[in-house]
């Protein structure tokens, strides 16, 4: 018996994509509205502290969001809702226990992390200013784990868009405030909007759970709950290898925040260019390629609960046709966005950001990209699967792969350092992919059909790069505007991308379906 709507697959991942990509859009303004006013030094300066409050979240979290969404699908599965709630209720009482912990610390310790691990005091007031939204997102991150264990995905989506718009609202009162100031006084602005931002998602999340607890609460299941000592050991035994791969993952951000500008430095920068640089990358390049992720994240939410679901039931076959699913949409999404990234880079950052040097590095990255969102997808199938210490074996190794080729650039003339460090990103996204697939191959025989998967969207974005600079340069002569011209020619080679995957059936009747 199924008291609540579960969402498909496809349906659940497009309620958070649009989300998602309204929350980039927002997020893109404020961040081209950021570059104009604090510039890319005081973008650089934000991007240096935001890694290290990742990585506090990940601790104060231990796992458990993605753990809930596991287990309590399972629960659900087996119609045991009581169960499922006691193990929301056990997992909220830890987090909120490590939260109120680590923010303790975090608060008493800004001015060491801002002078021996950022080595720029200037951070120590924005450390300060976000360490609230650690409270805030800690809780959050449990409520959206605990709906998409549920399988209901909106709640997720509903807070998100609400949190977006109250800080980007709230950060752009304080710039209005802060013009005048000091760039470390106009930096406080993101950093505040960022907690104010997380405290409006955390209450939209607390009301939406109190609508559907009663709906939980009618269902009497006579099935007797699992005692709290092994509900704890199995939160643990799943929630800890998942923080570890999150620290390993948001080390990588904290590796590149602290290691790009020093070796930047070490090879001729000043202090000045290196955070200037590192904000270039972090801040407007990076920032571009993750865009995408918005379909990645939205399928990896929806696809760990479902393939726990069908382990549940022993149904493979459940699990091999959702993975490959989830693939399909990846690659024909992520095709696309590293295509048009790849082909007018320039153009890109110089409408966004006003920085068209930018995309030099946008075009490195761009292919490379590609992986990144394989990584993601193929990590979601491993968590699903109950397999989350190969996702952070392999982080491991794809993070020392990049850290070996940053620490390289000192042996290349420093014409090259920025290049070099931008690749070796994108070298990361490909190693992380490639051992993803080969430790789910171990578990799970994907057979992916090479034409429907590979082949159809390659030819169909060959269809982009015949088309889409020769559009834009034909929009360039007619209107001469800028926004124009990109947006004119990136829709247009959109919709032939998009037109022959469903002339060839690699988009089918039945997908649209799924959506409804």
């Amino acid at each position: 018996m199924i008291i609540i709507k579960q969402q498909s697959l496809i349906k659940g991942a497009f309620i958070l994509m649009i989300a998602g990509l309204l929350n980039r859009v927002l997020g893109f303004i404020l961040r081209i509205i950021l570059v104009r006013i604090i510039g890319d030094e005081g973008l650089g300066l934000f991007q240096m502290v935001f890694p290290i409050f990742v990585t506090c979240s990940i601790i104060t979290t231990l796992g458990l969001p993605v753990a809930i969404s596991k287990f309590v699908s399972k629960e659900v599965a087996q119609n045991r809702y009581r169960n499922a709630l006691k193990i929301f209720k056990i997992s909220l009482l830890i987090v909120v226990g490590s939260t109120i912990l680590v923010v303790s610390l975090f608060a008493k310790n800004t001015d060491f992390i801002a002078a021996n691990l950022l080595n720029d005091t200037r951070t120590n007031h924005i450390l300060l200013a976000i360490t609230p939204a650690l409270l805030f997102v800690s809780i959050s991150s449990i409520l959206r784990g605990f709906f998409q264990g549920l399988r209901i995905m909106t709640p997720t989506a509903i807070s998100q868009i609400i949190e977006q718009i109250a800080r980007m609202t709230i950060t752009l009162l304080l710039l209005a405030k802060l013009m005048d100031t000091s760039l470390k006084s106009k930096t406080l602005a993101p950093a505040i909007g960022t907690s104010a931002g997380e405290f409006v998602g955390l209450l939209t999340l607390g009301a939406i759970f109190m609508y559907y607890l009663p709906q939980l609460r009618k269902y009497r299941d006579n099935k007797k709950a699992e005692s709290t000592i092994t509900i704890v050991k199995n939160l643990m035994k799943f929630g800890i290898p998942i923080t570890i791969g999150r620290i390993v993952a948001s080390l990588m951000y904290t590796v590149e925040a602290i290691t790009i500008p020093g070796k930047l430095q070490q090879v001729g920068y000043s202090i000045s260019e290196a955070t200037s640089l590192y904000g270039q990358l972090s801040g407007m390049v990076l920032q571009l390629i993750y865009l995408p992720t918005i379909i990645t994240i939205a399928l990896s939410s929806n696809l760990v609960p479902a393939i726990s679901e069908s382990l549940a039931q022993n149904n493979e076959q459940a699990i091999r046709k959702r993975a490959h699913e989830a693939i399909r949409l990846t690659f024909y999404f992520g095709l696309l966005a590293v295509s048009i990234l790849f082909i007018v880079p320039n153009e890109i950052c110089n409408l966004f950001f006003n920085h068209p040097q930018s995309g030099d590095v946008l075009r490195i990255i761009a292919i490379p990209a590609i992986f990144l969102y394989l990584a993601q997808i193929s990590g979601g199938i491993l968590q699903g699967l109950g397999k989350p210490n190969l996702v952070v074996k392999n982080s491991v190794l794809g993070l020392l792969a990049e850290i070996g080729m940053i620490y390289s650039v000192i042996y290349f003339p420093s014409t090259l350092a920025f290049k070099i460090i931008t690749l070796a990103i994108g070298i990361r996204y490909l190693i992380v992919a490639l051992l993803n697939f080969k430790s789910i191959s171990k578990f799970v025989k994907l057979k992916l059909p090479i034409n429907h998967l590979f082949i159809k969207p390659i030819l169909a974005s060959t269809i982009v790069f015949l088309t889409l600079r020769q559009i834009y340069q034909m929009m360039d002569y007619i209107s001469s505007s800028p926004v124009l011209s990109l947006s004119t020619s990136i829709i247009i080679s959109t919709l032939f991308y998009f037109a022959f995957l469903v002339w060839t059936n690699g988009i089918s009747s039945d997908d649209f379906k799924k959506i409804k």
